[in-house]
């Protein structure tokens, strides 16, 4: 019985002196965020604590500052914590679930930027390759023009060949739920596809709807930018069954956090010619959101 509590005690010292050396660990345990915050960056800054320790008190640091309700400062501290110490994690076992999800996000974001920058490099180290391959291929013509000899081509160096351009086609489909903003209050939802290449994209979703009134709409738009989050604008066309036709402009955006989803927001406003104007409105203001699955 003495050897085990002996053990038991030698187990424990380390996290005994942990939380002696890094005070603000027990500020944020007593619910206590703001001072828990302010000595956290102290110690985070520190030349005395090793890197496990500024690594521990950046996550208890950020876990404050989410419990202040500042989440932007918590998002740059994981953010800072993933570059730095990525083998830090969040426990789930230590902090509440809204932690755990910020840092999913945030290293998914680095994915991204980290695949981005590989890319570029890629490309970079193309020109460069090819440049050099062109260079020397003129200065052995060069040498051959006066030694008066034809440039043989056992020697000759290649040229690289030029890397296809990635494809800009895109497939999606999409599940969607919408609601009537103009005072009606109706809802529902669509399921549809996306198909695109480079800005261009063209999009058909069926609109269930009750009593037989399905619904069809088609919308053309384009895409800005070419990064995560692109601001999109649209011409849209609807027909619903025993109701009319109608069409209108769409504005919106497409979010893509992980290469496989991306969430759809769209707000539409479309003139109707309605076969029953005692019933139905002529003008409709409806706004959707979605998420869509990424095949190409």
């Amino acid at each position: 019985m003495f050897h085990r509590s002996l053990l038991l005690l030698l187990l424990l010292l380390p996290l005994s002196t942990w939380a002696a050396q890094l005070p603000g660990i027990r500020l944020y345990q007593r619910g206590e965020y703001a001072k828990a915050s302010r000595t956290l960056k102290q110690e985070i800054n520190n030349p005395r604590r090793t890197d496990e320790q500024k690594a521990l008190a950046r996550v208890y640091l950020a876990a404050s500052l989410l419990a202040l309700e500042k989440e932007d400062e918590a998002f740059l501290q994981l953010e800072e914590l993933a570059r730095i110490y990525p083998e830090q994690r969040v426990d789930p076992a230590l902090f509440p679930p809204e932690l755990v999800d910020l840092e999913l996000k945030v290293r998914a974001q680095l994915e991204v930027e980290r695949r981005r920058q590989e890319a570029e490099q890629a490309e970079l180290q193309r020109l460069a390759a090819a440049e050099d391959a062109a260079r020397r291929k003129r200065e052995q013509e060069e040498a051959a023009r006066n030694q008066g000899q034809v440039v043989g081509s056992v020697d000759e160096p290649q040229v690289v060949a030029p890397v296809e351009p990635v494809s800009t086609f895109r497939l999606r489909p999409e599940v969607t739920g919408y609601v009537d903003l103009w005072g009606t209050g109706s809802r529902g939802f669509g399921v549809g596809a996306t198909l695109g290449f480079g800005a261009l994209d063209t999009s058909a979703r069926l609109l269930p709807g009750p009593e037989g009134r399905w619904g069809l709409s088609l919308d053309v738009g384009y895409l800005f930018g070419r990064g995560m989050f692109q601001p999109r604008v649209a011409l849209r066309g609807t027909g619903v069954v025993g109701v009319g036709v109608g069409g209108g402009a769409v504005v919106g955006a497409r979010l893509t956090l992980l290469p496989w989803f991306t969430w759809l927001v769209d707000v539409g406003i479309e003139k109707y010619i309605v076969s029953d104007q005692t019933r139905y409105r002529d003008v409709t203001l409806v706004a959707s959101t979605g998420l869509g699955f990424n095949l190409f």
